[in-house]
């Protein structure tokens, strides 16, 4: 499998499948698809039974984050071409090696593998609804509002962030984000939405504040 990220101010993804090869996607990024691969929606989540998996469905409507995603195929004997896209203007890949990524809901484009989905996330103070987490190996793709800013956290450095600026944390366990509530905050102009991140870990911001739905 090859695939580049295409563009200026709005990017692209080009994937070439070889024979044989699988890609996964949301089922909102097709901008063109070559007519020969298979396209089949699948269910993305960690819920068991059908109970768990109409419920998961409920909660994925409610939180806006869609677990049900694209598995694309190629069954030829040549290479194919699939190309894709976010909603907002840029695209960056994420490599995954069995650990897990705290992204933003409807920021996640596309990935390699098929990911271990949870719309169910809850950290200290924070509404966890506007965040989701993905576990798995696969490089994966999101998207953002603007060239991502990334920020290294050695152990037990601490950021504050504002939470609508958070594309997404790698390497960070829910322990280790939680609220920064104070009246400095809301004297600034900051409001209540600040997250404090204490590392180690990797995070992915946005230089453009994101919309709250």
């Amino acid at each position: 499998m090859n695939y580049k990220i295409v563009g200026y101010e709005f990017k692209s993804l080009e994937v070439m499948l070889a024979p044989g090869e699988t890609f996964y996607g949301e089922r909102r990024s097709i901008v063109y698809v070559d007519a020969a691969i298979q396209r089949e929606v699948e269910f993305n989540a960690t819920s068991n039974g059908v109970a768990g998996k109409l419920g998961g469905i409920v909660k994925s409507a409610l939180s806006g984050e869609s677990i049900l995603i694209l598995k694309f195929y190629n069954p030829t004997s040549t290479d194919k071409k699939i190309v894709l896209s976010g909603s907002c203007c840029s695209l960056f890949p994420i490599k995954l090696q069995g650990e897990s990524l705290i992204c933003r809901k409807g920021l996640y484009v596309a990935s390699t593998n098929k990911l271990q989905l949870n719309v169910n996330l809850t950290f200290s103070g924070i509404i966890g609804g506007f965040f989701q987490k993905m576990t798995g190996e696969a490089t994966v793709f999101l998207d953002s509002f603007g060239t991502p800013i990334e920020k290294h956290l050695s152990v037990g450095e601490v950021l504050d962030v504002d939470e609508n600026h958070v594309v997404a944390l790698h390497g960070f366990q829910s322990s280790q984000i939680q609220k920064s509530r104070s009246l400095g905050n809301i004297l600034q102009g900051e409001g209540l939405s600040l997250m404090r991140l204490q590392g180690p870990g990797k995070l992915y911001l946005t230089p453009i504040s994101i919309p709250v739905n």
